[in-house]
């Protein structure tokens, strides 16, 4: 069966869409200002209405934009390693890393891409993140505190907003902030107010404006490096016949002596017959024909022994009790056959039978010999010469010596630095050599 669904309205239910409605037209009208709005605060007669807000909030945003793009571009390799140091990143290096979208102001025109940066020091124990940023009417910088802390679930993070005040953005200059003059339009009434401090978040209610926490003074430790460096001498050496050669570091000096130097001896040699000198010499005294054996090996003699070892030679029949010399004959069984020759037995037996092993006799002897002729020879002794005596007699002669003395030097480095406290950009220190350690401390009273 087929049933239809009836629609009921009432006057409760109409009066609830259009309450809807009205809402959803109201909150569009409150977030997007309208062109009679625009063109107000553009003559500077609607500062403070939503629209002034609406312009101020978009600028913080892209600050902020700024400022998490480059806390995600700079790693750890990428911060300032020493105390003191900067890193800079303009905003048009960020479009073109493609690290941030681009973005317009409130006159939709692009902001400064040169004068709009961040810039990162590093002090002792934290990082400071500067974040400038630089449109028609407005520039405004954010100071952001870095560090590796407990909580940083990266090498390095943004401070914990609980250990101090929220960041906001401060001015750079004290200078009024030029209104832009809009195009075709006659000149406003009111003259140009000072900039304002720009608010963090409109509030519902205004609540009474706190007098600002005075910012405590520092000062800033400067150093100079004076070199005290100087070159070191040694003594002069003793003189000596090793060349020496000169250098930036070695200063030598030289001195020529006379001196007898040998250079050579006169040999003289005499014969003293009184004192023959002998030698041996060997004679030759017949000769003698022997028989001479040229090898000697193991004949065998003919004869044999009895061995040690004794083989099987296998199954025997006997009739009679067998009995024969290297032999051992061991009983099995008893067999019945009929002796085919004359036997004094009838009844056979089959015996195991072991032989001895024998072993032929043998004697070493020559088995090669031949006769040789031997040459018989003496020795006998004879006057082969004399002592001689040897004289000899030194030569010199005098030369001019050269002789060679070095003294040696180095240099030694000695870097000392004076380190002064002073106010920020002290010119008199700076001009004097003086530069920035990047340490500060609270200036006290």
């Amino acid at each position: 069966m087929y049933n239809e669904k009836t629609n009921n309205f009432s006057i409760k239910s109409v009066i609830i869409q259009f309450l809807f409605v009205a809402l959803f037209i109201f909150i569009l009208i409150w977030l997007f200002p309208m062109k009679s709005d625009l063109k107000n605060a553009l003559n500077g007669t609607n500062q403070d209405s939503n629209v002034s807000v609406f312009y101020d909030q978009i600028f913080n945003n892209n600050v902020i934009a700024m400022k998490e793009a480059a806390k995600s571009y700079f790693t750890t390799e990428r911060l300032p390693q020493e105390v003191g140091h900067k890193v800079k990143m303009t905003l048009g290096e960020m479009l073109e890393k493609k690290i941030i979208l681009p973005f317009v102001d409130s006159e939709g025109k692009q902001c400064d891409l040169v004068d709009s940066y961040v810039e990162i020091t590093k002090y002792e124990t934290e990082f400071v993140m500067k974040v400038n940023l630089k449109c028609t009417n407005q520039e405004n910088y954010l100071l952001v505190y870095m560090g590796c802390y407990d909580y940083c679930q990266t090498a390095i993070c943004e401070k914990n907003k609980s250990d101090i005040s929220t960041p906001i953005v401060h001015p750079t200059n004290s200078t009024p902030q030029k209104q832009p003059e809009p195009q075709k339009q006659p000149e406003p009434q009111k003259q140009p107010e000072p900039e304002k401090q720009p608010e963090p978040e409109k509030q519902p209610e205004k609540e009474p404006e706190k007098e600002p926490e005075k910012q405590p003074e520092y000062v800033y430790e400067y150093v100079k490096k004076i070199d005290n460096s100087y070159w070191k001498e040694s003594d002069w050496s003793e003189y000596s016949e090793t060349p020496v050669q000169a250098d930036k570091y070695t200063s030598v000096r030289t001195k020529i002596t006379k001196q007898k130097v040998l250079i050579g001896y006169n040999v003289t040699t005499t014969t003293d017959k009184s004192k023959p000198v002998y030698s041996t010499k060997v004679l030759n005294t017949g000769t003698e024909t022997i028989l001479v054996c040229n090898k000697y090996d193991y004949v065998t003699t003919g004869e044999t022994v009895a061995g040690t070892q004794w083989t099987y030679v296998g199954l025997e029949t006997h009739y009679e009790k067998p009995s024969k010399d290297g032999y051992v004959y061991e009983f099995v069984r008893f067999v019945d056959e009929s002796c085919s020759s004359n036997c004094s037995s009838t009844v056979g037996r089959i015996y195991k039978v072991w032989k001895k092993s024998t072993q032929n006799l043998s004697e070493y002897k020559c088995v090669d010999s031949s006769y040789q002729t031997i040459q018989h020879t003496t020795e006998v002794n004879y006057i082969s010469g004399y002592e001689k005596t040897t004289t000899k007699t030194p030569v010199y002669e005098t030369r001019e010596l050269k002789t060679y003395s070095y003294k040696k030097r180095e240099y030694i480095t000695s870097i000392q630095e004076d380190k002064k406290w002073s106010t920020y950009n002290d010119t008199t220190l700076l001009k004097n050599g003086y530069e920035y350690t990047g340490n500060k401390k609270e200036k006290t009273k």
